[in-house]
């Protein structure tokens, strides 16, 4: 199977040639209209995860187009020419109006980052045939929590399929992440008007912050002081309490019945609220340790204003480290975007470890190629060797094959059918851990500086 995932890659990659992408694009939008089998067998049927990563993107990329244009009617003279203090005035004003949203305007109960972190829980909730609702949106509530799963719900989960759950846990932090890997490689190899460094800057810092909650003394005292404030029942309350502490938790306790926890003061149910110091020592330091690899996120040029390394007009490269928890430890990946003539191509490598075992895995891709003047595809593939679990030997050997076929209907509109076919395995972006199958259609809007 993997040698005929390899031959369809090199044959796609060999069809034909054609000019590099010149355009510097104010407004790149991303379209999901559907999403098979997720929008037809999710209880709620969508948003996908897939599609909660690019709604929110949109709405970011809106916002920052905003905020581009609000900046130039400021700082650039009309009827003088430009200077180097305006043009810094500038830079510096989109900068610090765009971290200034990432950090607050995130929050708001719309499809930007808060919501879309609590979406990839409830996808992963969802493909295991579990409803719930996302509370930070405009028509339920502004919380930021997933609630409307019942304690005997998640105990069934953790009964059933432990890695599912654990999965569920750490899929929100793997939203920050893949959002910053898919604004990297949009920048890479397509320029833009205005960069949304200050974005992944706020996204990098945002897992690195939770990993450095998670392991303070500040977990037992909201462990405390938030059950007054919370609903006594049990499917009104947020369903992880706080995510990273729940995750090692119980992956360090797999086999111990989830309802095995404190009681909910004054209400039923427990309290699924894990502070630090109800880890046990391993798992505290395991915590700890994930909180410093955290910090792999912030080696990526991107975050720095550095969007592409330009060694000659014939090419282009960049690279970027990339840390995400998983259920069965974490993946540890090195991303190389390159540029090559007419080529736009990835190549990133990983490590997927588990308590005492890793395994590797590496990913190739081709963008943006051209086949016809107004058709053009992507296509990726990635092959892996991942822990089953935690804790043991065993491993996932497979891979998946993705193909995108973009259809351009005017200079600015196109329309693309795209489809990914997995084995069993974790990724990036995908709810599921088994074997699957999704195809996706879409339009996309694309507004280039004149």
């Amino acid at each position: 199977m993997i040698k005929k995932l390899l031959h369809s890659f090199f044959f796609l990659f060999a069809i034909s040639l054609t000019a590099q992408d010149t355009a510097h694009y104010r407004l790149r939008l991303d379209v999901p209209l559907f999403d098979f089998p997720q929008n037809t067998s999710l209880p709620y049927k969508a948003p996908s995860m897939d599609q909660a990563l690019k709604f929110s993107y949109d709405l970011y990329d809106i916002s920052y187009w905003g905020i581009d244009k609000l900046g130039d009617k400021i700082f650039v003279p009309k009827t003088k020419p430009n200077t180097k203090l305006r043009k810094f005035s500038n830079a510096a004003f989109k900068f610090g109006l765009g971290l200034a949203f990432s950090f607050y305007g995130s929050e708001l109960p719309i499809p930007l980052g808060v919501w879309g972190h609590e979406e990839f829980h409830r996808a992963v909730l969802g493909v295991n045939k579990i409803d719930s609702k996302n509370g930070n949106w405009i028509l339920h509530r502004w919380d930021g929590t997933v609630y409307g799963v019942s304690d005997s719900t998640l105990s069934q989960l953790k009964r059933n399929d432990v890695n599912e759950l654990l999965y569920s846990y750490v899929s929100g932090v793997q939203y920050e992440v893949a959002l910053n890997e898919k604004i990297t490689l949009q920048q890479f190899y397509k320029s833009r008007t205005l960069s949304k460094n200050s974005l992944m800057l706020y996204n990098a810092y945002y897992v690195f912050n939770y990993f450095r909650f998670s392991t303070g003394a500040l977990t037992d005292s909201v462990k405390k002081l938030a059950p007054p404030h919370e609903n006594k029942l049990s499917h009104e309350r947020d369903f992880a309490g706080a995510d990273l502490t729940a995750w090692v938790y119980d992956m360090f306790n797999p086999q111990q019945a989830y309802i095995v926890r404190d009681s909910f003061p004054n209400g039923e149910g427990v309290n699924r609220r894990v502070g630090f110091s109800d880890l046990s020592p391993e798992a505290q330091a395991y915590l700890k340790e994930q909180k410093n690899l955290s910090l792999l996120n912030f080696i990526n040029p991107s975050l720095f204003f550095v969007n592409r390394i330009r060694v000659n007009s014939n090419f282009a490269f960049n690279l970027f480290t990339q840390y995400a928890p998983t259920h069965f430890g974490n993946d540890i990946a090195l991303f190389v975007p390159l540029q090559y003539k007419q080529f736009d191509v990835l190549v990133n490598l990983h490590q997927y470890t588990n308590r005492n075992n890793r395994g590797y895995g590496i990913g190739l891709g081709l963008y943006n190629f051209k086949i016809t003047p107004k058709l053009e595809s992507d296509i990726t593939l990635n092959v892996w060797e991942q822990p089953s679990t935690f804790y043991g030997n065993n491993k996932l050997v497979g891979g998946s094959l993705g193909l995108k076929i973009n259809y351009y209907l005017s200079s600015g509109f196109s329309a693309y059918v795209s489809g990914v076919g997995k084995t069993d395995g974790w990724m990036l972006g995908n709810p599921y851990i088994k074997s699957n199958v999704s195809a996706q259609i879409g339009l996309n809007y694309n507004l280039a500086k004149k």
